[in-house]
């Protein structure tokens, strides 16, 4: 089939064309392949590169063919490169503007090679050819309708089509995403993606003997549950155009029958019965791989099918379902699990005593016992997986006047004045409790000596804590270069208002002097317990529905930067260069607090680098605010982690904008002690994370000064990030100026790319502080930072040089003039020189005037593929017309 290429050292062809090529070796003399016109997957490239020069080419016809050319290595990742000399690329959202490094977008080309626009089509041309904005001359540039983004080194990579994306039950898809999911399957050549009936995807790939169930979670592991296909088709060869492109519409109209294979036990049979009646659809059409969505599954449907598994017995959370997705899985998963679920917190002191009591429990009979809250039960679960998380170490350096001798006796002290400090907690066969011991018996207590604190502090942050047991200790710590005491404590036991609160404590019990009156964290216990589970579930659902996960985790750039910005640590920080005074003034300006203004400033931020009007995050709530008499005096952890919802209105205010966020804060303030899991679930948000990224503000509380007795040392900041979120922001506002730090998930984005999240960030509350008023528009917020701004720029246009001939047949002259003798081209053994070329399109081009053809007119070329196909060519160009070839063959 491909004899001919045996003579052949250069083909521009398709990278589903150069699937069908088979074994490199078999091709001997090739030495330059570009392809184009597609997507070029990885396996392809590394299949060819070390056999040929490997050109990854792009470019619509609309741009004189090609924009951007870049060689392939095995080593690189596919991209398509930098724009070529006198070319340009932006990827723009749609109201014209750049998109932040690594985010999606459409691409827009512009330079010498864009057309003046199409023939007889004045409204497509008015709608994909448009005055170039971003240079100072009259140029024009192209909307290609292609999806993708820049990447921090430079290059650009391709995404697919803005007409690939769907909408499925809801969730966006981006079909040729998923296609490239499945290219990631080692033995795939070829793979294609469509919509069928309106209802679910269908995955099309080459060769047909692979195997359907690897291949269905090898797309699982890299995308949402809702982006894996429903059915799946193996073909011997896909169908491709004349353009030798996947012909993705004689796929959907290939007919596809779904064969059924029958469940094989009681409990597949009871849960295709599930499915049946909760779907619509008939059991006979259920079988062991039937999947969920396939069906007509959505999020609405998953809750049906959990309240149905429950009343036949079962239990099935929606994790569950959504993960596994295949009947015969879900089915294996309902049976593997426990029947036992927790009842609801709210029990009375009698309830509680029985439970302590019937779990053998009995050293803890004399205790007060309490329910934990929602943070706290979080807090304890991650301490159950990993010992030293959520583990604080606040340590000070003790002056000339005080000893480590008298520093543990008011240690001792503190613990038996406040009974938080005696919490341990215990596990039940109905959940978490918290129990106040009366005693300090055990309480932990020593001095050591260690060669330096930081020493000591990994030593001491190794041991973690045991859950059973005391949660905080004091240790004395004498070194070289000082004597220091360290109190370590679990975050299950704090917040950031309880450590200052403590070390005050302890230095009036060091002086003598009367302690304040804090009230018990069980007030805040019974706070939480006495609230409407029902109002608090109608609030949550209401604010969340119809929300979109915003995931900066999209951002993963794949390997695409710079090993010079590699870095082993997942932390980055700065002070921002807006000051204290500032964010006051700009917060007094626009009457928002100060935590207000800075959160918008990084919902701002997400709904750059995310594409979304309507964003959500997480943020985390002080609730010193909550109606407990005494609040602001308690100890204990009345934070709590809830998400933030902003929807983004370019036509409001910038004060309308920040009135309704305070007003949803406010309302809010009822209902943020409810447990994250329960507000996920209300949610309704399956597949993908509900909040990618988390906002803290710690704007609390300093301890006094301890005059003379010791002074404090700042702890560090955490190094890792929560293995909930992609990216953390916290910031500390100081005397004067505000202090950010990131954490990120490495997995997720690069170093880079934080730091240009961390930047703009700053950019944003820079922008709101300095030049922001009530009434500036909020789409004039949406702006990036003049460093990024002028990265961009600076990536988007290829280098400009003078071109080397003013129109494109003068090339071949000059090339007829200098090699007339050479071979132009050859066809059955017989060929043309580059003179007798020029000579006969010459004479072709004088009788082409003789009839009245001048610049700007068409021609039409009808002829078989012969040597005279390309003098009508050169012809027409010689006289500045446009040559239409015809197919003699069509009708």
């Amino acid at each position: 089939m491909f004899e001919v290429l045996s003579t052949i050292d250069v083909i521009t062809i398709t990278p589903t064309g150069l699937t069908h090529l088979g074994d490199p070796h078999q091709y001997p003399r090739l030495k330059l392949i570009a392809t184009a016109g597609e997507h070029l997957p990885s396996s392809l490239k590394d299949l060819w590169a070390d056999h040929v020069c490997l050109l990854n080419c792009y470019g619509p016809s609309e741009c004189a063919i090609a924009t951007h050319i870049v060689r392939m290595t095995k080593a690189s990742d596919v991209t398509i490169g930098k724009p070529i000399s006198n070319a340009s690329c932006h990827i723009l959202d749609a109201a014209m503007r750049h998109v932040p490094l690594g985010v999606v977008g459409e691409i827009y080309l512009g330079g010498v090679g864009v057309s003046p626009g199409y023939i007889n089509l004045p409204e497509l041309t008015r709608d994909r050819f448009l005055k170039d904005p971003f240079t100072n001359d009259s140029g024009m540039m192209y909307r290609t309708g292609d999806l993708g983004r820049l990447l921090p080194n430079g290059q650009f990579e391709i995404l697919g089509r803005m007409d690939s994306q769907v909408k499925l039950k809801g969730y966006r898809i981006e079909l040729d995403e998923v296609a490239n999911a499945m290219m990631h399957h080692p033995e795939i050549v070829s793979a294609a993606v469509v919509v069928k009936d309106k209802s679910h995807l269908v995955g099309y790939f080459t060769p047909a003997t692979v195997n359907v169930e690897g291949l269905r979670q090898t797309v699982a592991d890299l995308l949402p549950v809702y982006m894996v296909p429903a059915m799946w088709v193996g073909l011997d060869m896909l169908p491709h155009n004349c353009n030798g492109k996947v012909d993705k519409l004689a796929l959907a109209a290939l007919e596809v029958v779904h064969v059924v294979d029958t469940v094989q036990t009681d409990l597949e049979a009871q849960m295709a019965a599930i499915w049946a009646k909760v779907l619509g659809v008939n059991v006979v059409d259920i079988g062991r791989q039937s999947s969920f969505f396939s069906l007509g599954g959505d999020s609405l449907s998953v809750v049906k099918v959990i309240a149905a598994s429950k009343h036949a017995g079962l239990h099935l959370t929606a994790s569950d379902l959504l993960n596994a997705m295949v009947l015969w899985r879900v089915a294996e998963v309902a049976t593997s699990r426990s029947s036992q679920t927790w009842p609801s917190a709210m029990l009375t002191p009698e309830v509680m005593t029985s439970l302590v009591e019937g779990d053998s429990l009995a050293k803890w009979s004399h205790c007060a016992v309490y329910p934990v809250t929602g943070l706290q039960a979080g807090m304890l679960l991650a301490t159950m997986r990993n010992r030293d998380s959520y583990v604080l170490q606040s340590a000070v350096e003790l002056g000339e006047s005080m000893d480590l001798d008298t520093l543990q006796r008011a240690f001792h002290t503190l613990v038996e004045r406040h009974e938080l400090l005696r919490t341990s907690f215990v596990t039940t066969s109905a959940g978490l409790f918290q129990v106040l011991r009366p005693d300090t018996s055990d309480i932990e207590i020593t001095n050591v000596a260690a060669p330096t604190l930081e020493a000591f502090l990994k030593q001491d942050l190794a041991k973690g804590f045991d859950l059973t047991g005391q949660l905080v200790r004091w240790t004395g710590v004498v070194t070289e270069c000082g004597t220091y005491g360290v109190m370590t404590i679990h975050h299950v036991l704090y917040d950031g208002w309880t450590v200052p609160m403590l070390w005050d404590d302890l230095l009036d019990i060091v002086r003598g002097n009367q302690l304040a009156d804090r009230p018990g964290f069980h007030r805040v216990v019974d706070f939480v317990q006495a609230q409407d589970e029902a109002a608090t579930q109608e609030f949550w659902t209401s604010y969340l529905r119809g929300v979109v996960a915003s995931p900066l985790s999209s951002l993963t750039s794949s390997g695409y930067w710079n090993e010079a910005f590699q870095n082993s640590d997942s932390s980055l920080s700065l002070t921002s260069k807006a000051s204290l005074k500032e964010v006051h003034e700009a917060a007094r300006r626009l009457d928002v607090t100060t935590a207000e203004l800075v959160k918008f400033a990084w919902a701002a931020t997400v709904r750059k680098y995310t594409r979304q009007d309507d964003v959500v995050f997480g943020q985390v709530m002080a609730n010193r605010d909550i109606p407990v008499d005494g609040v602001d005096r308690i100890l204990g952890p009345l934070v709590s982690t809830v998400p933030c919802r902003v929807q983004f209105n370019d036509c409001l205010s910038l004060a309308s904008m920040l009135d309704s966020i305070r007003v949803e804060r406010g309302a809010m303030t009822r209902f943020a002690h409810a447990s994250l899991a329960d507000i996920k679930k209300w949610s309704q948000v399956e597949g993908v994370k509900l909040m990618d990224s988390l906002f803290a503000f710690q704007n609390t509380p300093t301890a006094t000064d301890h005059n003379g007795c010791w002074s404090m040392l700042k702890p560090s900041n955490p190094s890792t990030v929560s293995e909930e979120y992609t990216f953390e922001l916290i910031v500390e506002p100081t005397p004067t100026s505000l202090n950010v730090h990131a954490l990120y998930n490495p997995g997720d984005i690069s170093w880079d790319q934080a730091q240009w999240i961390l930047h703009e960030f700053d950019h944003s509350l820079w922008h709101l502080c300095t030049e922001a008023t009530a009434d500036t528009g909020v789409s004039e917020l949406n702006t990036l930072s003049e460093a990024q701004t002028a990265l961009i720029r600076s990536a988007s246009f290829g280098p400009t040089v003078p071109l080397p001939f003013e129109l494109l047949h003068h090339a071949f002259e000059a090339r007829a003039a200098k090699h007339p003798d050479v071979r132009a081209v050859e066809l059955d053994g017989q060929w043309l020189t580059y003179g007798d070329l020029n000579a006969h399109a010459d004479t072709v081009a004088s009788q082409l005037a003789e009839l009245g053809v001048c610049v700007g007119s068409r021609v039409a070329v009808v002829m078989d593929r012969c040597l005279e196909f390309p003098i009508g060519l050169l012809a027409t160009l010689k006289v500045g017309a446009a040559m239409m070839p015809l197919d003699v063959a069509f009708p």
